[in-house]
């Protein structure tokens, strides 16, 4: 019996380790220029747009506040991983976009009896839940600055609640879209 429990253990834990990696979904998605990993590479000076130039090619929807908060974390983590805003002629622009959508979540939990006691009959319902929500999208893009191209984005998705994201969140999700870049920073 011991050895049919050894045998079973590996297979029992390689499954549960297999659906653990099925269900982890991550908010964060990046897409790059494959074709100018090495000029990214050679980045070293930053410039991160500021509101009134975003104003002029799209719509700016988030508060002063979160946009500060936005600018902040992009800086300081750019600045950790070497780059410096402190240069005349910066080598890329750093610029940034929320999207919004609704979205709808139907869960059917299918038909269930009942029985009504004073009849003595039977009866079925099915129970369905609808959620509608909004999600957000943040879209961290790298721009080059000789070229004027798109080179690099990042985005990260999450349901919206009531509130604005405090500093910590900011920092937090800003970390997780730029811990992809450069291209090769994580195993691209």
């Amino acid at each position: 019996m011991l050895s049919r429990m050894k045998l079973h253990f590996p297979i029992l834990a390689g499954s549960l380790a297999l659906l653990g990696l099925v269900g982890c979904v991550s908010p964060t998605a990046v897409d790059f220029d494959r074709a100018a990993v090495e000029t990214i590479r050679d980045y070293k000076c930053f410039t991160i747009d500021a509101r009134e130039i975003r104003e002029n090619y799209q719509d700016v929807v988030l508060s002063p506040i979160v946009d500060r908060r936005i600018v902040a974390a992009l800086s300081a983590e750019l600045k950790a991983k070497g780059y410096t805003d402190e240069c005349a002629n910066p080598d890329f622009r750093v610029t940034f976009n929320t999207v919004t959508q609704t979205r709808t979540e139907i869960e059917d939990y299918g038909a269930g009896a009942f029985r009504r006691y004073h009849y003595y009959s039977l009866g079925a319902f099915n129970r369905i839940e609808i959620d509608q929500y909004e999600e957000g999208t943040f879209v961290v893009d790298i721009i080059d600055a000789s070229s004027n191209e798109l080179v690099w984005r990042g985005a990260y998705r999450q349901r919206l609640g009531w509130s604005a994201p405090s500093d910590e969140e900011v920092r937090r999700i800003v970390s997780e879209i730029l811990a992809g870049f450069p291209p090769g920073s994580t195993g691209e």
